[in-house]
């Protein structure tokens, strides 16, 4: 119990740094964010479904730190009746027969399934979730939420309800850096390796310029953060050029300053800390014990 309120403590002493030094226009909802997640740290609780811990393997390290960081933190409980929403663990890979199976039994076994048709559930699967007319197979893929990777295959991710984990910068993936009025921007092509990027573009004050061929609806947290704050969305690569003109020497400082507040919430740490990837995913999916809706992103 000491541990406890000490752990709340340091988060509450973080929380409040991190608030004193962030500006509030990286954030959807500045004034709800830091009370927000304050609430979330001391109420928040999951309840995991049991799972073969030796059979059960994910396909990318993000995968795997969410989960390692899951299950060993403050947020699982053993009591079904306080959880707020239930997680589903499963390897990646698993044939659609062994995964309407597995779902199968935790609608039978226990009855929190049913109780919502799976909506307060959640689970990892960066590979998406199969078309099947199964029925508990559809109920996991329209009602539950579904944690994935960034990018996210589009026929594979609902906006309002799925989430994404920031990437892992990729050793082998760079973005390729542009000067435009004197200043500097860093190309992702949204889709590739150079995705993986992204948050180390961030970090670096680098503010990212993201090429795709059509709207960009799977940001990491894009139900918290003002991306359209601190990065650039085009369309097609022949538009950087266009796109950056002289009427970003004036934007560029502030969408610097705020990308390099907002890349803490975008990096992986061992053991997580306040406000990083794993913690800010938790807080999504705290913020989706109601239904969240926000705008696709804007193009130049």
């Amino acid at each position: 119990m000491f541990q406890f309120v000490l752990l709340i403590l340091c988060y509450s002493v973080v929380a409040a740094q991190a608030e004193s030094n962030s500006s509030p226009y990286m954030y959807i909802s500045p004034n709800t964010v830091f009370q927000n997640y304050e609430k979330m740290v001391k109420n928040f609780k999951v309840f995991t479904y049991k799972s073969n811990e030796a059979e059960l393997k994910f396909a990318t390290t993000e995968e795997s730190l969410f989960y390692s960081s899951l299950q060993n933190s403050t947020y699982l409980t053993q009591d079904p009746e306080e959880a707020h929403l239930f997680f589903v663990p499963f390897s990646t890979g698993l044939s659609t027969r062994a995964l309407a199976r597995d779902l199968t039994r935790v609608r039978n076994e226990l009855p929190y399934w049913n109780r919502t048709l799976g909506a307060d559930h959640f689970y990892l699967s960066c590979e998406g979730t199969p078309h099947e007319p199964d029925r508990i197979l559809v109920e996991l893929k329209k009602n539950a939420v579904q944690i994935s990777c960034f990018p996210t295959r589009k026929d594979k991710f609902i906006p309002h309800k799925d989430v994404t984990l920031p990437p892992l910068p990729s050793p082998h993936a760079r973005a390729r850096r542009v000067r435009a009025s004197a200043e500097e921007f860093c190309v992702v092509e949204y889709g590739n390796g150079a995705s993986s990027w992204i948050g180390e573009a961030l970090r670096l004050g680098c503010v990212p310029v993201v090429v795709s061929e059509g709207a960009v609806n799977d940001m990491p947290f894009m139900d918290v953060l003002r991306w359209g704050e601190m990065a650039v969305f085009v369309r097609s690569e022949r538009g950087v050029e266009r796109v950056l003109g002289d009427t970003w020497r004036e934007r560029h400082g502030r969408m610097r300053e705020l990308g390099v507040g907002a890349s803490r919430h975008l990096q992986w740490n061992r053991p997580p800390l306040p406000f990083d990837a794993f913690n800010t995913v938790m807080y999504q999916l705290w913020l989706r014990r109601h239904t969240v809706r926000y705008a696709r992103m804007q193009y130049n």
